[in-house]
């Protein structure tokens, strides 16, 4: 029902003029028009392409990238991680005894029994206070050889630099054990023999290897140098990392990850600490801050991933040489040789500290879908799918 808005008068929906004063009703082309004609009017106007988001982007290439590498530890599906729930109790208030509860894990009589273990991730925290000490020990070592001249200092600040993110991400790996079944006195033994053995192994594996004329005069290394080094060190520290995986009758993903960082991080506190031996005085605080930084993306993490692989392969078989030819092993190994190989390969398309910030990132994150293919080890085992 319609009006006229010149006398008011009731019309006819379809009247085109009022049969009351004869004034001509205005065309409503929405009235007018049939609804099919509307809808003609929609399904003719083009359609607009999508608009690519790059936040949806880098989703997908984040699902993709950690759903491919799932599927060599044996899971599928891409990998979800919430770093902010990871890391959630590390801004938390936490007891003394809450520290200490954590220090006397994987004992005989600490060790938790399979049916109270969470396959849930972890929650570590103590790393970031043992990071927290390292620190305060640092600007104090750092004052009174800078600030009061005491050279007695100089040896302090060198440690202290070279050991405090190594000795915190240990601890971080450490807490991520949600097995609890390996105790610190062994982990420590990994991080001071493992990191020392380690390092004479890549000595005497570099004898083996010559250099480029470039790199022995300039000091810059080729792609093919890099390459060189990068295969020298994660075979020398994978050597170490075998011996105490068959020592310690290592069979599960959590620990290999755990043993394969405890030997990366010590090889990376030892050799750090030789480079700032190295450095000069004027140069030494520079050099101790950026390897400490730059640590939490090297050979600790390099080796962590190689320790979750090889137990993904060895399971809870006695070692043999042939399951370093697993693919399910190599493809982890090689891509930690080739990050390594980056890492000291100068790229000119990439600033430096670009190129190592992507670098940490790829490699924790290859890490990370290690550590959930631990967690899930945990259901499987729960459900009988593997031995206990």
């Amino acid at each position: 029902m319609k009006f006229c808005p010149n006398c008011g008068a009731e019309l006819k929906p379809t009247a085109k003029f009022c049969t009351t004063c004869g004034y001509h009703l205005p065309v409503v082309e929405a009235a007018a028009q049939p609804a099919a004609t509307t809808q003609q009017k929609i399904v003719a106007q083009p359609e607009m392409a999508p608009q690519s988001n790059p936040q949806n982007v880098t989703r997908g290439l984040y699902a993709s990238a950690t759903e491919k590498l799932n599927q060599f530890t044996g899971e599928q599906g891409p990998v979800k991680i919430n770093l902010k729930d990871l890391f959630s109790q590390v801004f938390q208030k936490h007891t003394q005894d809450e520290a200490e509860e954590i220090f006397i894990a994987g004992t005989k009589t600490t060790t938790p029994a399979l049916e109270s273990i969470s396959s849930d991730w972890a929650k570590p925290w103590l790393f970031s206070r043992i990071l927290a000490v390292f620190g305060i020990a640092f600007v104090a070592l750092l004052y009174m050889a800078g600030n009061l001249g005491n050279e007695k200092a100089i040896p302090g600040l060198i440690f202290v630099g070279a050991f405090a993110v190594p000795l915190s991400a240990v601890i971080f790996f450490f807490e991520s054990n949600v097995f609890q079944n390996v105790s610190l006195y062994q982990v420590a033994k990994v991080f001071f023999i493992g990191g020392v053995f380690s390092l004479l192994i890549t000595m005497i594996l570099y004898s083996f290897v010559t250099m480029s004329v470039q790199e022995q005069i300039f000091g810059v290394m080729t792609l093919g140098d890099a390459l060189s080094v990068g295969v020298v060190e994660e075979v020398g520290k994978l050597v170490i990392l075998l011996y105490f995986v068959s020592k310690l009758n290592i069979h599960r993903i959590l620990n290999g990850i755990l043993i394969g960082g405890a030997v990366g991080a010590g090889f990376a506190a030892f050799e750090t600490a030789g480079y700032i031996y190295q450095a000069s005085k004027a140069q030494l605080v520079d050099v101790a801050i950026v390897r400490a930084v730059t640590a939490i993306g090297g050979h600790l993490v390099w080796c962590a991933i190689a320790g979750g692989a090889l137990i993904i392969v060895k399971k809870a078989n006695r070692f043999d040489y042939n399951q370093l030819l697993n693919p399910k092993f190599l493809v982890f190994f090689v891509l930690a040789v080739a990050m390594h190989a980056l890492w000291d390969y100068d790229l000119p398309v990439l600033p430096l500290y670009l190129k190592l910030l992507l670098l940490t990132v790829a490699a924790w994150l290859i890490l990370f879908v290690l550590i959930n293919a631990g967690l899930k080890e945990v259901t499987h085992i729960k459900n009988g799918e593997i031995p206990a």
